[in-house]
């Protein structure tokens, strides 16, 4: 039997297949970035499903937010659905086989075990289009704490309204003004 992870990964590398193409002819260096994220994401969910079925999971760690320097992010349209938008039916097939993927029976199990999943998948059904399971959303972030023996912060106050604007009127031909008479020619020189 076939695991999930080999599906996945098959499934993705024919999605990279299907990219090969456009990635060659270098008409977007997006698309070389969309190439390349879809083969880490390959192999980082072929190691977190090993992981899960060996039974050796790191555990999730609450960290507190630090401030450090980071790489610059490599730049990703932010829209939905531009890779299947910007590609052919071969990326949209992969796409489709990768969403009836996500509805496995053995998916909503692996999801609850494994939340890291959901950071590989996410990105992958947002460029693809793809709608999500329940699983497979972030779970919503709990309310912000206010620092303690602090002011607790005051809400911003809301922005003022701006005036109604004048009524169009329809804009007329500007008539000359006295000393401008065009009709008459130049006197002679």
């Amino acid at each position: 039997m076939e695991t999930l992870a080999t599906l996945l990964t098959a499934v993705l590398k024919g999605m990279r297949l299907a990219l090969g193409p456009y990635v060659n002819s270098a008409q977007t260096p997006v698309l070389r970035l969309a190439y390349d994220r879809i083969a880490r994401a390959a192999t980082r969910f072929q190691a977190l499903f090993t992981r899960w079925q060996t039974n050796t999971l790191p555990t999730t760690r609450n960290r507190p937010a630090q401030s450090r320097q980071r790489a610059p992010k490599p730049y990703f349209p932010a829209g939905r659905a531009w890779l299947a938008g910007s590609t052919d039916h071969h990326v949209r097939g992969r796409a489709s086989q990768l969403e009836h993927l996500l509805s496995h029976p053995d998916m909503p199990k692996f999801l609850a075990a494994a939340p890291q999943a959901g950071k590989i998948l996410r990105p992958l059904c947002h460029m693809l289009g793809i709608t999500m399971p329940p699983t497979l959303l972030p779970s919503p972030r709990p309310p912000r704490q206010e620092p303690e023996g602090g002011t607790p912060r005051q809400p911003k106050p809301p922005k003022p309204k701006l005036p109604p604007l004048l009524p169009l009127y329809p804009q007329r031909r500007p008539r000359p003004l006295p000393f401008m008479n065009f009709s008459k020619k130049p006197p002679p020189v």
